[in-house]
């Protein structure tokens, strides 16, 4: 008894030790218990302990949480054991932050924490282990070499291993994985490497030797520990140059280099370059963003990140609730608006051209203006003829003179004589008025007119996110992913109705439509201005081709990477620091000048913008096509009246 109390004390001294100084401000610290090292953790302030049990496991399967998290594992069909369930439960339900593992359930904790982790829904960049072995039990076990093999000791800076030669120990080595240093020779990785930071006398309390090394300035200085990142060509964001001088080693193409750029690849070079990583690319995947699925895979570069075949995913990813369940994603890089380049608007040509000079409430004073001249010629005929002949006026009378006044002020309105001899000063003046009112009626007409065929209008174009849904024009792009992100319950009705028209082709049959199809094409702006892909739109289809004013909708980018990626604070706060230097707006214009044809950008900005000096324009048909619709029209119906006369005429002989 008293054997077993002098053991108990050693390891809980040593621990209490190290809790003290790495542990105090975790959230919760989970301990997996182990029978052969019952400890107690005594610190100030007490740490929060959730206990688990490895060997009990089996008998709570009855536990509430435990079967609904399996029913929504089995219900996306995900692969999981009772380390996992319960490493898993942990986090989540006790937000375990620290863990302290014993003897052989190192192996099975660093076999499945990493599986826990993307299950849970809560996360923590702030994970920290420590592992707790002794010589003793380590010669009993059979696959002890397993011990330290799993990839969270490759993966993860904050990990103690504190070793004792027999259970009952009283000077204990303290150890932490290297971490820093590259990661692969060539394709295969490196061996995991421990470097012991003390060794403590826990039966007098004191550290007996100090390496001097401190554990968290690994982070600091990462010596050449690779970076993989996952790439293709999406100008600005990211690009590849085959051309140029190389600068990073591509895992794709066995050992070939080359010179990689872009508005948000320069963050994680030069992050490197801050914190002496190298950075290397996987060029695996050459177009395509990916997907990600509920059973924890996916495809493509989103796919890529997930399975931790690289270790950094940029290219104008948006901030995507889907995957963000899956990996963890950074400070946000940018803002992106998705928006469309739509066919421009063509001048309206049709019958009614004639009538656009004047609005519609002048066009009725005008012929209120015909009707009094009508009447009032006719009138001042009528009373100049009873004063000649003395008669009193009859209804036959009355007729000519309305007849005159209506032919007398079409022929004034025309610019034409009457052959009517006025004898009486009254119906000259009432002539000369209506006369000068129709010159000055004419004139402001003919001068509309000229304005209207020599600076054309033009019809509306879908320029707008309201005015695309409204004109119902189908928009397109390379990739669902445009418009994955929404569904039913958050999209409004606007945007609903463009998900409907949104229709998935190639690069080459969008340039190709680009030429002639009446249709969008998707362009991404970015935050500064500049146009992202538009490259697949041929030069030749610009011309016909229109920047929409607004965007669809916009979005923030991130960078997505693995779930407990070691280095996510860091590259935050540099995020953080390079938005505030003013950097990112440097960067895009930088890089949009090296790598972008500016001719193209600026024809496709200068698009959204009216061209209101446009010169002289040479007339053509398509000018008086409503002139000469308006003419045909007017001579059918006088052959038809000419035909009707005819038909009279013969019809009163017989």
């Amino acid at each position: 008894m008293s054997a077993m109390l002098v053991e108990t004390n050693y390891w809980s001294t040593v621990l209490s030790f190290l809790a003290q100084q790495y542990l105090t401000d975790s959230h919760t610290t989970c301990i997996l218990w182990h029978a052969s090292f019952d400890i107690q953790l005594m610190t100030s302030p007490p740490l929060v302990v959730h206990l688990l049990k490895p060997e009990k496991w089996p008998s709570l399967e009855k536990d509430v949480n435990y079967e609904r998290k399996r029913a929504e594992l089995e219900e996306n069909q995900v692969f999981y054991n009772d380390w996992i369930m319960r490493l898993t439960l942990a986090i989540e339900q006790s937000h375990c932050e620290s863990f302290i593992a014993f003897q052989e359930h190192i192996a099975e904790f660093a076999r499945y924490f990493y599986n826990a982790s993307i299950y849970s829904i809560w996360r923590s960049t702030r994970n920290r282990f420590i592992f707790v072995y002794t010589d003793e039990l380590l010669a009993e076990t059979v696959d002890a070499a397993s011990y330290f093999d799993g990839y969270i000791f490759h993966d993860q800076p904050n990990i103690l291993v504190v070793n004792g030669p027999f259970l009952n120990s009283t000077i204990f080595e303290i150890k932490t994985n290297s971490f820093v240093g590259p990661r692969y020779f060539g394709k295969e990785p490196t061996s995991v490497a421990f470097d012991t930071l003390q060794l403590y006398d826990a039966q007098f309390g004191k550290i007996m030797w100090d390496a001097g090394i401190d554990m968290f300035s690994k982070m600091r200085d990462l010596q050449g520990r690779e970076i993989i990142l996952g790439i293709f060509n999406y100008k600005p964001f990211m690009l590849l140059d085959y051309d140029k001088e190389p600068n990073v080693y591509d895992r794709a193409l066995n050992g070939s280099e080359v010179l990689i750029d872009g508005t948000e690849i320069r963050i994680l070079l030069i992050f490197c370059e801050l914190h002496n990583c190298t950075v290397q690319v996987n060029t695996t995947e050459k177009s395509e963003w990916g997907d990600v699925y509920a059973n924890y895979t996916g495809i493509g570069l989103m796919g890529m990140v997930l399975d931790r075949t690289t270790d950094y995913g940029v290219g104008g990813l948006y901030i995507w609730h889907e995957a963000y369940l899956r990996m963890e994603i950074s400070h946000f890089l940018g803002r992106s608006g998705v928006t469309c380049l739509v066919p421009a608007p063509q001048p309206i040509i049709n019958w009614a051209l004639p009538l656009r000079p004047f609005q519609a409430t002048l066009w009725i004073c005008v012929v209120l203006c015909l009707v009094l001249e009508c009447l009032a010629l006719a009138c001042t005929r009528q009373c100049e003829r009873a004063t000649a002949t003395g008669a009193s006026p009859s209804s036959s009378s009355w007729c000519q003179s309305l007849r005159f006044g209506c032919v007398s002020a079409l022929k004034l309105f025309v610019n034409q004589s009457t052959g009517y001899v006025a004898t009486s000063y009254a119906l000259r003046t009432v002539l000369l008025a209506s006369y000068m009112i129709d010159i000055i009626l004419t004139t402001v007409y003919g001068g509309g007119l000229a304005a209207i065929l020599t600076l054309p209008k033009l019809e509306e174009a879908a320029d707008s996110r309201q005015r695309l849904y409204q004109h119902k024009l189908i928009w397109s792009a390379t990739s669902h992913a445009w418009i994955n992100m929404f569904d039913a319950g958050t999209a409004d009705t606007v945007l609903l109705g463009l998900m409907e028209r949104f229709r998935v082709y190639d690069a080459e049959a969008i340039a190709a439509k680009s030429r002639t199809e009446q249709m969008g094409f998707v362009a991404e702006r970015m935050q500064f201005g500049h146009l992202a892909n538009a490259e697949m739109i041929p030069d030749d289809a610009l011309s016909r081709l229109k920047l929409m004013v607004d965007d669809i909708y916009f979005l923030f980018t991130a960078a997505y990477v693995p779930r407990l990626w070691a280095h996510l604070d860091a590259h935050s706060r540099f995020v953080l620091a390079w938005h505030s230097s003013g950097f990112d707006k440097y960067w895009e214009w930088k890089i949009a000048a090296e790598y972008m044809n500016a001719n193209r950008q600026n024809r496709m900005l200068a698009s959204q913008m009216p061209k209101l000096d446009i010169g002289p324009v040479q007339l053509g048909i398509d000018n008086f096509i409503g002139l000469i619709l308006l003419w045909c029209f007017g001579m059918t119906c006088s052959l038809l009246a000419f035909l009707a006369e005819l038909w009279c005429f013969k019809v009163e002989q017989l």
